[in-house]
């Protein structure tokens, strides 16, 4: 009887490093806000509640024309939020949503949502982007702001920062097809801004297509806000399954995938009661 205790501690001991560094993992990552727009359909606003756990924060209400449609976007490996989308239809009036997270102040932050545009843009300018506060997007004000534009045969998604003018990548998208738009943040010195289109759902953290460096005056990110553009610019987009945080998993996670340290923490534990019984023969 007294042989077992060895094997006992050791599994306990084991289990209990391997937890350790879970957590210790889990305590670099932070998710900041998510949403998958499972409200009503309608104009989005401030009776929509973004999930608790994250946010837990009202859209404000602004636009009649940013609201909620029937129908989940979806992309290929990426975990689905589930819920509707949102659409934004430009041309019509000028208005804004916003909803907040926790500021963030230093280190990194990632923005990554899903896009797909129906109605192809009549110019460059802004679609959605990240501010301190409560600030809506507001042109070349913005802290990190997403653009797209109009393209032969398509569009083109751009990125811009304080500081820097609007860079939009060559690449040109087809209408009517979802993909997956990651925007970054980092600060320290003038700070930078980076854009990444279609990355493998669950990788590592590509090349960036788009590099801004900023001028120094993004100084907080709290906020995420959606821009409809005024007469005559036009475009519609659908939107969905929103992302923010501190690292590029956060906002890339593979869809119902267990974490790397999960699933070594669960075969350690499978391991260890296997030889823990095998010792008690």
């Amino acid at each position: 009887m007294k042989s077992l205790i060895p094997s006992r501690l050791a599994l306990v001991k084991l289990v209990a490093s391997a937890a350790a560094c879970l957590t210790v993992q889990n305590a670099r990552a932070t998710l900041l806000f998510a949403d998958g727009f499972n409200y009503a359909t309608g104009a989005l606003n401030a009776s929509d509640v973004s999930p608790a756990g994250t946010s837990g924060n009202a859209w404000s209400s602004g636009s009649s024309h940013i609201t909620v449609v029937s129908g989940d976007l979806t992309y290929s490996g990426l975990q689905d939020l589930g819920g509707n989308s949102m659409q934004d239809v430009w041309g019509v009036s000028a208005g804004s949503v916003v909803n907040t997270y926790t500021a963030q102040t230093s280190g990194t932050i990632f923005y990554s949502f899903l896009l797909d545009c129906t109605v192809a843009p009549s110019a460059s300018t802004y679609l959605t982007a990240l501010n301190p506060g409560t600030g809506a997007p507001n042109g070349s004000s913005d802290a990190l702001q997403v653009n797209v534009g109009s393209a032969a045969g398509g569009y083109v998604v751009g990125l811009r920062t304080a500081g820097a003018s609007i860079t939009s990548d060559s690449t040109v998208l087809s209408l009517n097809t979802t993909y997956l738009v990651v925007a970054e943040y980092a600060f320290g010195g003038v700070g930078s801004a980076s854009l990444y289109l279609d990355p493998v759902a669950g990788g590592s953290q590509p090349a960036a297509a788009v590099t801004l460096a900023g001028n120094g005056t993004v100084t907080s990110l709290a906020d995420v806000g959606f821009k409809a553009q005024n007469t005559p610019t036009t475009g519609t987009f659908l939107l969905d399954n929103l992302l923010i945080g501190t690292t590029w998993g956060d906002v890339t996670p593979l869809s119902a995938t267990p974490e790397p340290s999960t699933l070594a923490l669960a075969g350690l534990g499978l391991f260890m009661a296997a030889r823990f019984r095998r010792s008690r023969r």
